[in-house]
């Protein structure tokens, strides 16, 4: 396992989001995350693609109503209302951005959910929530921003009822990326750490649970990027007025090396686990 320094907290990656949400929106839509091809011919678009692999995680949280799910590392919400839609469960979702928080609220409110779907700030490593609170845990490609994996993972792991279900994705990094490379997508990004495939099942199972599918999905998301560079030109002056010209600038210069080394160097995992009941 790798990480950048200076070590960053909480704080940071909070207002990392609340700083670059606008731009990450730009480029990845409302689901900040990346999609699920079926095959390297699939033509689906990227928000289909992100829908797909939001399903996926659906499927394997076997909520349904009168049931809670926890949503660590929530963005501004958009999985968290399809799976309250799909399954009429409950969803409490976290973030230690403020703005995500704000913004996950307000659409949960546009889709008439906010009696059933609430999101508040919080940081997944020191969870006040009651011991078995929840049915099922899931983190969308959020522990990457987490400076401390295993600590989440207990907490997942205590505030799941027995029987409860876990499901991850988390990017991977399959060979270490040169310094450079790994300073400029760590610094984009404001990853804390990543892991090697195979090295992500045990870390699981250290903490408790019983990992019942651990999936290397790499190839089907490795379109997740592409055309992002090209979105960065084409959307300029949202940008320019949201940022300036010179973080546009910068955008046009970094992006496109920063979106290369995600493409073609790191990894992609979902994963399902349980607590054992």
């Amino acid at each position: 396992m790798t990480s950048p320094r200076p070590p960053m907290t909480p704080a940071d990656v909070g207002r990392f989001y609340d700083q670059m949400g606008p731009f990450l929106a730009t480029l990845l839509g409302d689901s900040i995350h990346v999609g699920y091809w079926s095959s390297p011919g699939d033509p689906s678009s990227g928000t289909e693609a992100q829908e797909r692999l939001t399903e996926m995680m659906i499927q394997r949280a076997r909520v349904g109503p009168g049931q809670r799910l926890l949503d660590i590392g929530c963005g501004t919400g958009w999985p968290a209302i399809r799976l309250a839609q799909a399954t009429g469960c409950s969803v409490t979702g976290i973030s230690v951005s403020a703005q995500q928080v704000e913004q996950a609220n307000a659409r949960a409110h546009k889709h008439g959910l906010s009696g059933q779907v609430q999101f508040q700030c919080a940081d997944a490593m020191e969870l006040a929530f009651a011991d078995a609170s929840f049915d099922a845990v899931w983190a969308f490609e959020s522990l990457l921003h987490m400076p401390d994996r295993t600590q989440v993972l207990r907490h997942a792991f205590r505030v799941l009822r027995p029987g409860g279900a876990l499901v991850l994705t988390d990017v991977t990094e399959p060979h270490p990326l040169a310094e450079n490379e790994r300073m400029l997508v760590y610094s984009g990004l404001m990853i804390a750490s990543l892991l090697r495939f195979q090295d992500y099942a045990p870390l699981v199972e250290s903490v408790g649970f019983t990992v019942q599918e651990s999936l290397d999905i790499t190839p089907n998301t490795r379109k997740s990027m592409v055309g992002t560079d090209t979105l960065i030109v084409q959307q300029q002056d949202q940008i320019g007025e949201a940022y300036g010209a010179q973080f546009h600038a910068m955008t046009l210069d970094l992006w496109p090396k920063i979106a290369a080394i995600f493409t073609d160097k790191l990894g992609y995992l979902l994963l399902a686990a349980v607590k054992p009941a």
